[in-house]
């Protein structure tokens, strides 16, 4: 058990002092300067720096300055100030053995609840619940400076808690020994701290260099007191230590201060007061330097209970224990030597506990997507998910979002706010109506956070820069296959036919990454992924390369050797360009190129294929008698020839077989803004412009008795077609075909079959389309403050 004394005794070392100078110069743990060098080094080992770039919108992390000074900076500005004025290290004490309500003795509260008060009066409160609403200011404040001010002050509070959770790493501060006049440990850190000789100096630097174990996360439990419900208390004491061997812990759950307190002695509890540690732990005494040397002396190392300690204590002459309570006969004293083999165990634990409190403060277990609404464009769908992993948290509160403008403003999205309880691998939706221009989304919660009460949490997602994908052609990859065939060929008829097409199962489309902004696109690319039709069985023959280097089907930055693509191929070679049951089309082609970026904002841009393409010419040649007319005109002979082109294009954003029509098949008029693909064909097809329907002529101009006649005739439809006397769109399709016949009757006995022409199928087209956003896209471009390309793509 702990001794009862400690205080009565130091007093009276003080005498006359009296209780003025104890108020007015209580004993400091580690002195401010090494305090500030313990959590600078504790902010460079925590994740704060990565949280702070990636999770909460400050792209210089660490090193972003507020009033002159970095954030870590500020961290370690709060671990020195929380001695000033010196009268707040009186509450800087924590007994692990004692109720917490008596663990802190009879001049000031324990630490545990010191560190979780909210109202630290007269001497200035900073504590964690300052923390969590300065963090909260930070997340919600309209103005950068405003916000900018609440981090610094965010960091400046985290570092005065800091500061009280390692001074449970100092054994005057764990084993009731307010060191009022002097204390060994402390002073022997500062000196080599502070020490002008570079090979001192260096000794702390080596201390501080020393690897430092997190605290684990399940030492982060409910407390049940309501002065310190905050789990980060548990660094400090997780209520397991009972004074016993059986109860000592040294691993990552133990509290600091019951580690120091069972572990290490102060310079007025060398086994006086405590069951731990005992003489019994020592081991055979070793001289260092050897004996009969100068400067020899036996140091006695402790070789159980706990970590082992080379130089735990030492002998020492009559005038030297003095120094040290209850050693003056037989007893102990503690040196340079110990004070630093202490140090080399305390100083990385009260490194990693620090690094510890920062990681679990900003922990944030949960994600949030905006995404247009699937029912009307204007509206957006706030989503919020809590992913199954063990590691996420039940988040009981309110959940707001903000929208940052371009000029950085923040301001709560109306509509975007939910009460409820999350638990893990839950979600939840709001949907709310956007503002236009928004640089960054905010979502922050407050509320019970696993087992804290009154927590606060938040992710800043920015928009943009935004990342286009942008289709510049999509073209066959095989060679043209063209056939000349004589279908008939008798005295009487001749018919030749040219055909002209390519195999749609073998294409290839390529484009680049744009950005909204003059930085490398890129650089801001997270995740680049073919989507397929959902009804797609088997694995896609199609191949994604970025930069030329194959991907597969999906590209994610760090696993591959790409790592700031601007260029992208697709590849397909199908077995069939569509399969499905009997009756049912399903596409096998990549309908869309998805891609997320880094700051969270996922894109998806349909992609434009051939479907088919093909062309025909036709020449006949026919000699025919007949009957009916006078013996001088009883013979025809006929030649015809006619051309077709045909050629089809898929829509990745279209129907389930990739036309412009939608699933009950209705269709556009020419006059409509919109259709239901988002692109828009243009130019001219064998001359014929868009949305020209038109048939002209007729080839039953060889009718009756004529003696010679000829005739032609013309139907094309360019991307429309004529639906109850109204052009629709037809953006999928063109066709254009050509007729024309001549003849002439004579006598039977001068008749013969005549001969063809030559033929000439009509070269496969080029179809070019530009880019037409449709509503949704561009309610969420101005939602997003950007201006899309515009582009034009060539099938070819």
């Amino acid at each position: 058990m702990p001794r009862s004394d400690g205080v009565v005794t130091t007093l009276s070392v003080a005498g006359a002092i009296g209780l003025v100078f104890v108020t007015s110069a209580p004993g400091h743990s580690y002195q401010p300067e090494t305090h500030r060098a313990l959590s600078t080094t504790a902010v460079d080992r925590s994740d704060l720096h990565l949280i702070l770039r990636t999770q909460l919108g400050v792209d210089e992390g660490i090193r972003f300055a507020i009033n002159g000074e970095i954030v870590r900076a500020w961290v370690g500005i709060g671990a020195h100030l929380e001695d000033v004025p010196p009268v707040r290290s009186l509450n800087h004490f924590h007994s692990p053995l004692k109720a917490w309500a008596d663990a802190g003795g009879p001049l000031g509260q324990s630490s545990v609840y010191w560190q979780q008060n909210p109202n630290q009066g007269l001497v200035g409160t900073w504590s964690w619940p300052l923390a969590r609403q300065r963090f909260f200011d930070f997340l919600t404040l309209p103005s950068p400076a405003a916000r900018a001010q609440a981090l610094a002050d965010t960091a400046r509070a985290l570092g005065q808690v800091m500061h009280v959770v390692q001074d449970a790493a100092s054994p005057a501060h764990a084993r009731e020994d307010p060191h009022l006049v002097h204390e060994g440990y402390e002073a022997r850190i500062e000196e080599l701290r502070a020490s002008l000789d570079a090979t001192l100096r260096a000794r702390f630097e080596t201390l501080l260099g020393r690897p430092s174990n997190l605290p684990a996360a399940s030492i982060f439990t409910t407390t049940g007191d309501p002065r310190a419900p905050v789990p980060v208390a548990r660094l400090i004491d997780s209520d397991a230590y009972r004074g016993t061997v059986q109860t000592y812990a040294t691993g990552a759950q133990a509290g600091l201060a019951e580690y120091t307190s069972g572990g290490y002695v102060s310079d007025d509890t060398i086994f006086l007061g405590f069951a731990l540690p005992r003489r019994e732990s020592l081991g055979a005494a070793v001289f260092d330097p050897p004996a009969d040397t100068p400067g020899a002396r036996r140091y006695f190392p402790k070789t159980m209970d706990g970590d082992a300690i080379a130089h735990f204590v030492a002998e020492g002459a009559l005038y030297e224990r003095l120094l040290f309570r209850g050693q003056t006969v037989g007893g102990f004293i503690l040196d340079d030597k110990v004070y630093e083999d202490y140090a080399a165990q305390l100083v990385p634990r009260a490194v990693g506990y620090s690094a510890g409190l920062l990681n679990y403060f900003f922990r944030s277990h949960f994600d949030f997507t905006v995404e247009v609404s699937s029912g009307d464009p204007a509206k957006r769908v706030l989503t919020i998910s809590i992913p199954p992993e063990l590691t996420a948290e039940t988040m009981d509160g309110t959940f707001t979002l903000y929208a940052e403008d371009m000029n950085g403003l923040r301001s709560p999205a109306p509509g975007a706010s939910l009460t409820t309880v999350l638990p893990r691998g839950a979600s939840a939706q709001a949907l709310f109506t956007p503002v236009s221009g928004v640089r960054a989304y905010v979502l922050a919660f407050r509320g019970s956070l696993g087992e804290e009460p009154a927590a606060v949490t938040g992710k800043v997602k920015p928009t943009g820069p935004f990342v286009s994908v942008v289709q510049a052609t999509a073209e066959f990859a095989g060679a043209e296959v063209r056939t000349t065939v004589t279908d008939v060929d008798d005295p009487s008829t001749l018919v030749v036919v040219e055909r002209r097409s390519n195999d749609e199962r073998q294409q290839r489309a390529r484009g680049t990454f744009v950005s909204s902004t003059a930085s490398a696109p890129g650089s801001h690319l997270k995740r680049v992924s073919l989507e397929f039709d959902s009804r797609m069985v088997g694995a896609p023959a199609a191949r994604l390369f970025l930069d030329d280097v194959d991907v597969g089907v999906a590209w994610d930055r760090g696993a591959s050797t790409v790592d700031d693509p601007t260029r992208w191929e697709i590849r397909v070679d199908l077995p069939a360009f569509f399969g499905g049951a009997a009756g049912i089309l399903v596409p096998n082609i990549p309908r869309f190129v998805v891609i997320e970026t880094v700051e969270g904002i996922r894109i998806k841009t349909p992609l434009i294929w051939w479907r088919s393409a093909t062309s025909l010419a036709e020449a006949r040649a026919r000699r025919e008698s007949g009957t009916a007319c006078p013996s001088e005109l009883q013979c025809e002979e006929v030649i015809s020839h006619s051309t077709v082109l045909h050629a089809l294009a898929f829509f990745g954003d279209g129907n389930g077989e990739g036309r412009d029509a939608t699933s009950t098949g209705q269709r556009q008029p020419l006059t409509a803004p919109h259709t239901s693909v988002s692109f828009i064909p243009t130019g001219a097809v064998m001359g014929h412009g868009v949305g020209t329907v038109e048939q002209r002529g007729s080839l039953n101009c060889f009718a009756g008795c004529s003696p010679a006649a000829s005739c032609s005739t013309s139907t094309v439809s360019v991307f429309a077609e004529s639906v109850a006397e109204e052009l629709v769109w037809k953006k999928e399709e063109i066709s254009v075909s050509f007729g024309n016949l001549s003849g002439v009757r004579k006598p039977a006995n001068t008749c013969s079959r005549p001969s063809a022409d030559q033929l000439a199928a009509p070269a496969l087209p080029e179809l070019r389309f530009r880019r037409d956003y449709l509503p949704a896209e561009q309610s969420r471009f101005l939602e997003l403050g950007v201006t899309p390309p515009e582009y034009e793509i060539t099938l070819r």
